[in-house]
């Protein structure tokens, strides 16, 4: 018994392992300028790509994955190959320095192992009994952010040795590739039965008692995807403009802007270490809580425009935001059949890449609604409304799980 309760927790190792470079797409964003000061020839926008084109890429991938991981291919398989890409992909660019064209090609093939390594949570749902996901999946999402936070100074630091050197920190994804080639365990497959025909086969089948196919627990999974995705796109200027937001309002440095963003990072780690039992005390009160909660960080921002402030209210978006990322993968395990919850996982996941890559027209469509002194700060404005908007919708339907209604 003992034995078998440490395999469990090797296992738990590995399977956590896969969060630590889920984020490789931006680990380059500290070493951007340096770059551009290296490549004057290029435009910015073209330099920018080394961080959003992996984003790009992978969204496709993900998709993809989500419809075949755990049956054509294996969620080990996923995960060592998609890490073995963002490690070769990652540090090919240092290699090949004299060649941009490479250097983006590259930059495409750790999207394309970002999206392969999407399936991460729809792993913990096929691996990890129910009453321990909350928790795994909090973990995983620290990790997440902590490896943000760990790259941003490292690859400061690389960049001023040379712009080139800044990809051999991707040398550090052989550190979970190797725990994974030797401690991830394949979570077994499900039974491919027949949908029930009567009530009599449902009774017999006590895991489907929630995912009888109800046209109501599809909804609900789609709806939690759309709600990622517009909340994305509302958060990513918060963390891409706040070193404009701060010039502007002349309060603070592109290097407090940094901290600021650190903070938001931070508060991720943090939040999600506390999870499961957060959410057992808030129960279906979940997500509209952390939605009005943003709401209020992103007032502190705007209103007060002070560095203590900036930093309070960065701290809570992190706070709710990583909170909401969560609680949306747990209630897609709860309201998705089995033979679904891998595909609104992973698209849950592309939701935040596409919401990413849509926030740049949400800058905009806010500053034309708002027509504030900056962009930035329209945007602020409108996100701030937004999530109050997602907050009262939250309060209005019975948008949880159905069995969080009934505790």
């Amino acid at each position: 018994m003992k034995q078998t309760k440490q395999l469990k927790a090797i296992n738990y190792i590995a399977i956590l392992s896969i969060f630590l470079f889920s984020g490789a797409g931006s680990f380059m964003n500290a070493a951007v300028q340096t770059m551009m000061d290296a490549w004057p020839q290029l435009s910015p926008t073209t330099v920018r790509l080394v961080t959003s084109l992996p984003s790009l890429v992978s969204l496709p991938v993900t998709i993809w994955i989500g419809t075949v991981a755990g049956k054509q291919l294996s969620f080990r398989f996923c995960s060592i190959f998609g890490t073995a890409l963002i490690l070769l992909g990652g540090i090919a660019p240092f290699l090949f320095s004299s060649n941009w064209t490479l250097v983006l090609v590259f930059r495409g093939v750790v999207g394309v192992g970002v999206g392969f390594i999407a399936m991460r949570n729809s792993l913990i749902l096929r691996t990890v009994p129910e009453e321990k996901q909350a928790a795994i999946i909090g973990y995983g999402s620290s990790l997440l952010n902590a490896g943000g936070m760990l790259a941003g100074p490292i690859v400061g630091i690389l960049a001023g040795i040379g712009w080139k050197y800044s990809f051999l920190y991707d040398l550090l994804a052989v550190i979970p590739l190797l725990i994974m080639i030797f401690y991830l365990k394949e979570p077994e497959k499900l039974p491919e039965t027949a949908q029930p025909q009567n009530a009599q086969s449902k009774e017999k089948r006590p895991d489907t008692k929630n995912y009888s196919g109800e046209k109501k627990s599809d909804i609900r999974m789609i709806i939690y995807i759309v709600m990622q995705f517009i909340g994305t796109a509302a958060l990513y200027p918060l963390l891409s403009g706040m070193s404009s937001y701060m010039s502007s309002n002349q309060i603070g440095s592109s290097f407090l802007a940094g901290l600021a963003v650190s903070t938001y990072n931070l508060a991720g780690v943090l939040i999600n270490m506390i999870l499961a039992p957060l959410m057992k005390k808030l129960g279906r009160h979940s997500l509209w809580i952390c939605h009005l909660v943003f709401a209020g960080g992103m007032a502190l921002i705007f209103f007060m425009p002070h560095v203590p402030t900036v930093f309070a209210g960065a701290a809570i978006c992190g706070l709710s935001f990583n909170m909401l990322i969560s609680v949306f993968q747990l209630y897609n395990g709860k309201v998705a059949s089995p033979a679904q919850a891998t595909l609104g996982s992973t698209l849950l996941i592309a939701a935040l890449s596409l919401g990413n890559f849509a926030s740049v027209y949400y800058i905009n469509i806010c500053h034309s609604l708002f027509h504030m002194s900056s962009d930035i700060r329209s945007t602020y404005f409108g996100s701030m409304l937004l999530y109050i908007v997602l907050g009262a919708i939250c309060i209005l339907t019975k948008i949880a799980p159905k069995e969080e209604y009934r505790r």
